[in-house]
């Protein structure tokens, strides 16, 4: 009996570790509580600078630069991650997004967005872990259909690393997935997984149709950063050394099934193999641990 009940025991503290690391099932349990979070103008304000580049970068991808949002060309702009086809059908992603707590940009020009997701669909959510502009970091949820800016603005803090963190490959990670809730108003619903009550916390939910001009999915490292003259590399290369940014456990729901991102339904953009020099940073690592679910930054 001894023996059993150890048994029995250990496999429930194992169900337990695991369900803390953010690997349950996606949509095992339904939404019971909302993340904590600035809405409105208070996110707006919480976001800062960040949040004006974020909108440049996209409407510059988007062929829709404007005297308001020009086009940055100080700075480099970059990025690398799949993108999830939108001939897939697919009506959901969740995926785990890594976070780096203490990552302090010493250029005052410079935001690294990573990792930062969006489903295909049009859907009008994209969910965005942000550091930079003398902002701490922060995770949003932008609206591209009404507001075109960050709805919800939550604070990478201590409340948030207890509630909707665990440590995944070494470093503290969140788990956010994003449904299609209702097909005729193209409805979607931006989630994070509560990893004290092991159930999903709505972050944001929005309808319409995606006003970005930007069509396609994506999970992705990405970053606008200026050079150092004193070292001909990118100041984030120094400040964030030592750091890894990572993505894992990407799905997609295709036909109501979780499906894993792979090279075929998510092609890693804008190229498989990219050059640490296209970043301005020799350091960097990019790893692929499992093609195309699990990518790795490291510096």
């Amino acid at each position: 009996m001894r023996k059993l009940f150890a048994l029995l025991t250990s496999l429930l503290i194992a169900v337990a570790v695991t369900a803390a690391a953010g690997s349950s099932p996606a949509s095992a349990t339904p939404v019971k509580g909302v993340v904590p979070g600035l809405t409105g103008t208070a996110a707006k304000a919480a976001a800062g600078p960040a949040a004006d580049r974020f909108l440049q970068m996209r409407r510059a991808q988007a062929g829709r630069a404007t005297a308001a949002t020009p086009r940055l060309d100080a700075q480099k702009h970059t990025f690398w991650g799949p993108e999830p086809q939108l001939s897939t059908g697919a009506d959901g992603l969740v995926v785990t997004h890594s976070v780096v707590p203490d990552l302090q940009l010493s250029n005052s020009s410079d935001v690294v967005y990573a990792p930062t997701v969006k489903p295909t669909g049009h859907s009008c959510i994209e969910v965005v872990t942000a550091y930079g502009l003398g902002e701490a970091g922060q995770v949003w949820a932008w609206d591209w259909c009404q507001s075109v800016s960050p709805a919800k603005v939550v604070p990478i803090d201590s409340s948030f690393l207890s509630s909707y963190t665990s440590t995944v490959d070494g470093h503290p990670a969140y788990t956010v997935q994003e449904v299609k809730t209702d097909s005729g108003s193209n409805s979607w619903t931006a989630s994070l997984y509560n990893v004290r009550t092991g159930a999903w916390d709505e972050l944001f939910t929005q309808s319409g149709s995606d006003q970005s001009a930007l069509d396609e999915g994506w999970d992705i490292f990405e970053l606008y950063s200026t050079v150092d003259p004193s070292t001909d590399e990118a100041y984030y290369c120094a400040d964030a050394r030592g750091k890894v940014f990572e993505s894992s456990s990407l799905k997609l729901r295709v036909g109501g099934q979780w499906v894993a991102a792979t090279p075929s339904n998510s092609p890693l953009q804008p190229t498989a193999n990219p050059s640490p020099g296209d970043y301005d940073c020799s350091s960097l690592q990019f790893e692929v641990p499992t093609p195309n679910s699990n990518w790795r930054v490291s510096v």
